[in-house]
C-alpha cells in the first residue's frame, strides 16, 4: 500500500452493494481497497485480486477475523445480508422451539451487525464507517409493523451502535438502500404478466399512489458511498435514483420497451403471485409500513440524495430499464 493512500475495507466485495463500492473506488486515486470474503479462492474474488484489490478471508460471524481484516483501515464499508441466512436450508436445524426461520434470520443478521460494529470500534485509526442498513420498522411504526424482519435486523443494529458505541457513531454514516430495481428483473411476484390483450400487467400490494425509492444497487451504491465518504459523518441517507409509484414505473417500463402496460394494486386478501408463505408476512407488512409511514418511516434523521449537496450522476430509472435484458419477462 502506498504511504499516501487510504485503505478502504469492503465487506461483501464480491456481492452487489460491496461490488459497486469496489468498482467506484477502483477509479478513485489515493485509495487502496481490501475486499473481505469467506472464500478468497472463488472466481469472483480472484477476478478482483487481478484488478488490484487485496482479497482477504474474513467471516462476519467471527469478530477476531474482522479485527485482523480491518487493521489499518481508513474507511470501512459494512453490510449484512438477511436473505443468505434465511435461504440456507442448513439453518432450519438451528431454530429454537417455536421459533420461525424469519425470526432466526433476524437474530442471526443482527448478531452479524453487532460483530462488525464491535470490530470497527476496536480498529485503531479508523476515520469513517459507512454502514448499510434499513429502516427500523417496529420502532418507527410505534409497534404496528413488527414482522418486517429483514428491515428490523438492520435498524436494530444501528440503534445498538448508537447506545453502545457513541464514539464510533461520531464517524459513521448510514446508507439505507432503496428498493432494488432488479426485483422486477429477478423476482416473479414483482414481474409483469402479459394478459390476453397483450398488455403487461404489474400487480402487487403497493397502493397505486405509494411512492417507492428505487435504486440500481450494482450501479448506484458506490457513487452514494463515495459521496458519503467525502462529507462529514453523521448522515442517515435514504439512497435512490428516483421515487416512483408502481403505476408510474409500469408506464416508464412500457414506454422504454415499446409495450402496453398497466398497474393493478392487489387487495389485502388477494394472493400476491408466487410469494412464499414463509416470507409473506414480512413482505406484506413492509408494504404496509411504506404505505403508512413512508420509506423513511418518518425518522427525522433521514436525509435524501438532494440533501447531500454534492452531485451524484446516476441516470434515471428509464436509463436502467433500457440497459437490461428483459427477454425472459417479455
Amino acid at each position: 500500500m502506498a504511504s499516501n493512500s487510504k485503505l478502504l475495507v469492503v465487506i461483501g466485495a464480491t456481492g452487489t452493494q460491496g461490488g459497486s463500492v469496489v468498482e467506484t473506488f477502483l477509479q478513485e486515486p489515493g485509495w487502496t481497497i481490501r475486499g473481505l470474503t469467506r472464500n478468497p479462492g472463488s472466481a469472483a474474488a480472484q477476478a478482483l485480486q487481478a484488478r488490484g484489490v487485496e482479497m482477504v478471508a474474513a467471516d462476519v460471524d467471527d469478530v477476531a477475523s474482522l479485527l485482523a481484516a480491518f487493521a489499518g483501515a481508513h474507511t470501512i464499508f459494512s453490510m449484512t445480508d438477511f436473505w443468505t441466512g434465511f435461504f440456507n436450508p442448513a439453518n432450519q436445524a438451528k431454530l429454537a422451539p417455536g421459533q420461525t426461520l424469519m425470526e432466526w434470520a433476524h437474530d442471526y443478521e443482527l448478531q452479524q451487525g453487532k460483530n462488525i460494529l464491535a470490530a470497527a470500534n476496536q480498529t485503531p485509526g479508523l476515520q469513517r464507517l459507512i454502514y448499510s442498513a434499513l429502516s427500523y420498522a417496529s420502532k418507527w411504526s410505534r409497534g404496528k409493523y413488527t414482522h418486517v424482519y429483514h428491515y428490523d435486523a438492520e435498524g436494530r443494529a444501528v440503534d445498538y451502535a448508537t447506545s453502545h458505541y457513541p464514539e464510533l457513531m461520531e464517524k459513521t454514516s448510514v446508507i439505507q438502500i432503496g428498493m432494488y430495481l432488479t426485483n422486477t428483473l429477478w423476482m416473479s411476484h414483482y414481474q409483469p404478466k402479459k394478459d390476453q390483450n397483450g398488455v403487461y400487467v404489474f400487480s402487487n400490494k403497493f397502493p397505486a399512489n405509494c411512492k417507492v425509492p428505487l435504486i440500481a444497487p450494482r450501479d448506484d451504491t458506490g457513487p452514494f458511498v463515495k459521496a458519503l465518504v467525502s462529507l462529514d459523518p453523521g448522515k442517515n441517507l435514504l439512497a435512490y435514483r428516483e421515487t416512483l409509484t408502481f403505476a408510474e414505473y409500469a408506464d416508464v417500463w412500457g414506454r422504454v420497451l415499446g409495450v402496453k402496460t398497466k398497474y393493478v394494486a392487489l387487495g389485502p386478501d388477494e394472493p400476491w403471485g408466487a410469494l412464499p408463505d414463509t416470507i409473506k408476512l414480512d413482505i406484506e407488512e413492509g408494504v404496509g409500513y411504506f404505505t403508512e409511514f413512508g420509506a423513511d418511516g418518518g425518522d427525522p434523521s433521514v436525509v435524501h440524495p438532494k440533501d447531500l449537496g454534492v452531485p451524484i450522476d446516476l441516470g434515471t430509472v428509464a436509463d436502467w430499464i433500457g440497459k437490461q435484458d428483459w427477454s425472459a419477462v417479455l
